[in-house]
């Protein structure tokens, strides 16, 4: 199996670090190139409310423009060939549509390690990507704290 693409969902969450080192670890073992997305959630439903008074349409394009200077950034620190992308929508439909679109050999993403009633309640992203991936995908999983 070759690996020439990898994909890193980043949420900037102190999570994002050690999943970047691990993504920045393969794509340099196998000389791949290293593409980060970062998913935008779009409020649904809050179109006829203003919150701070900002409409949600506001609210996306702050979290647009504040992903997209952390992600260049970001890239730009990393010491391989790597590039970005920002979607919108549910987190696991955009990861995985974006890995099918991009051909990607591998995902390499965090697990936040929710279990229980969390688990029930928020579901579970990297779950969800794995059933639907079309490609293999690497499961950081967070640390527990000492």
């Amino acid at each position: 199996m070759s690996i020439q693409s990898i994909l890193c969902p980043v949420d900037f969450s102190p999570m994002s670090k050690p999943v970047l080192d691990y993504a920045v670890s393969m794509a340099q073992t196998h000389n791949a190139s290293l593409r980060l997305v970062h998913v935008v959630d779009q409020l649904q439903g809050f179109d006829s409310y203003k919150i701070l008074h900002m409409t949600a349409a506001e609210i996306t394009f702050q979290l647009e423009q504040q992903a997209k200077a952390h992600l260049t950034e970001l890239a730009a620190s990393l010491p391989v060939p790597t590039t970005f992308e920002i979607c919108f929508g549910r987190a696991p439909d955009e990861i995985t549509a974006l890995a099918a679109k991009e051909k990607c050999d591998l995902v390499v993403m965090g697990s936040h390690g929710r279990t229980g009633i969390a688990h029930l309640l928020v579901g579970s992203v990297a779950e969800a990507v794995v059933r639907h991936s079309p490609c293999p995908v690497l499961i950081v999983r967070q640390q527990p704290e000492a």
